[in-house]
């Protein structure tokens, strides 16, 4: 059991490390501030698919802590504390039925983005998202509202893609 546990610890290190390594290229790029966390999150997949959700939940708090503290881009921290999680929450939604599933990760995500950008202007004052809202009108808001929802709806899909991609071709190779 001691080796199978030094083996958990050595995968979910490595893959921290891969997580921040993506937080930290959340500052190269203007949109990359939004897709590194993305990118990040699915880093999570093969650590709650081979270490269980306990381990995963510890993962996601330390990556988390430490892309908040180190991370140049404090918006992709934040964002990644918000949405970083979701590949293993979206399992409870997967119990629902179709139409309810549908409405709660939609309405999840929206509160979510709405919650996220409410602490990064109210509560921490980042300044670099309050000079990009500057000015930018309500109709601008709403269609940036919108493509996040597109994307989330893609980025719902592509988890399950990859989560069969792993099962099938890396899962095999890794002999955990």
């Amino acid at each position: 059991m001691r080796k199978n546990n030094a083996k958990r610890t050595a995968l979910c290190g490595i893959l921290a490390a891969l997580a921040l390594v993506l937080m930290f290229l959340g500052g190269t790029l203007p949109f990359a501030s939004i897709a590194c966390p993305v990118l990040a999150s699915l880093v999570l997949i093969p650590v709650y698919i081979e270490c269980g959700k306990h381990w995963g939940w510890l993962w996601f708090v330390a990556v988390a802590a430490l892309a908040a503290i180190l991370a140049p881009q404090k918006e992709s921290a934040v964002l990644f504390a918000f949405f970083g999680y979701y590949p293993m929450v979206r399992k409870y939604f997967g119990r629902l039925p179709k139409v309810r599933k549908c409405v709660l990760k939609f309405f999840y995500v929206n509160a979510m983005v709405f919650a996220a950008y409410a602490l990064m202007l109210y509560v921490l004052g980042l300044t670099a998202v309050i000079e990009e809202f500057d000015g930018v009108q309500l109709w601008t808001l709403a269609f940036l509202l919108v493509m996040a929802n597109i994307s989330f709806f893609v980025y719902d899909l592509l988890i399950d893609r990859l989560e069969i991609v792993y099962h099938v071709r890396l899962r095999p190779k890794l002999k955990i």
